[in-house]
């Protein structure tokens, strides 16, 4: 926290196996899950910026609590981790958001980086729901169904995003994360992430329907003297 206060941060992302990620894993789980009409939206420049302003938004998140309770990490304890991943994915979505709405990232449609964030939901969920980011994931989407930001067509199983309910929904969730954070608030941290945080059934047969269709969980690197053709 001190590090970022006084000298900021600095990120630094590997576009080659971000792009990897994108096309053996994100995309073919986009043609399972998105509504046909919509996969248009699924690219990489949004997929790019969307982890991008994540890891932007943890260096300019809130890291003193705003009643003297100390750092926002010590006020949530063991809270702290799933609601910081949940505020750096959303925060990151809304600062795009305001980006593109200043014409900082030249032609944008933001349809791309919403229909890509609901998409790359489905793909960081896979690592497990007990993890921060599992669980920032299950309150993302959970949230999101709740607020109508996307529709589940029950026939098809594909999911429509609601693109003017969904930035509704990036705002609201930002302001409860941001105030739970700002007061130290380890009982509403806890509250959101118990009722927030669980895979529900309809989402667990998606999951099985993503597994079944042989996308891969991760990339694997293949690392040694050998693939760098020395001996």
């Amino acid at each position: 926290e001190r590090v970022h206060i006084e000298k900021g941060s600095r990120k630094l992302q590997l576009k080659n196996s971000m792009r990897y990620k994108f096309e053996k894993i994100l995309k073919p789980i986009s043609d399972v899950v998105i509504v046909e009409s919509q996969r248009q939206h699924i690219k990489f420049d949004a997929f790019f910026e969307n982890v991008m302003f994540h890891e932007v938004a943890h260096g300019l998140g809130i890291k003193n609590t705003i009643n003297n309770k100390g750092t926002v990490r010590d006020a949530l304890k063991e809270k702290y981790s799933p609601i910081e991943e949940a505020k750096a994915d959303i925060l990151g979505l809304f600062l795009v958001t305001k980006l593109a709405e200043m014409g900082e990232l030249g032609e944008k449609d933001l349809k791309d980086n919403y229909t890509t964030f609901l998409a790359g939901i489905f793909r960081s969920v896979r690592f497990g729901a007990a993890s921060s980011h599992g669980q920032s994931n299950m309150i993302q989407f959970n949230y999101f169904d709740e607020q109508g930001a996307f529709t589940r067509d029950e026939a098809t199983g594909y999911y429509t995003v609601n693109y003017e309910k969904m930035a509704e929904a990036v705002n609201s969730l930002g302001e409860k994360i941001l105030v739970i954070q700002g007061n130290g608030d380890y009982d509403a941290a806890a509250k959101l992430i118990e009722e927030m945080s669980n895979i529900r059934e309809v989402l667990q047969s998606d999951l099985q329907k993503i597994a079944q269709a042989g996308i891969p969980k991760d990339i694997r690197f293949k690392q040694g003297k050998e693939n760098l053709s020395l001996k």
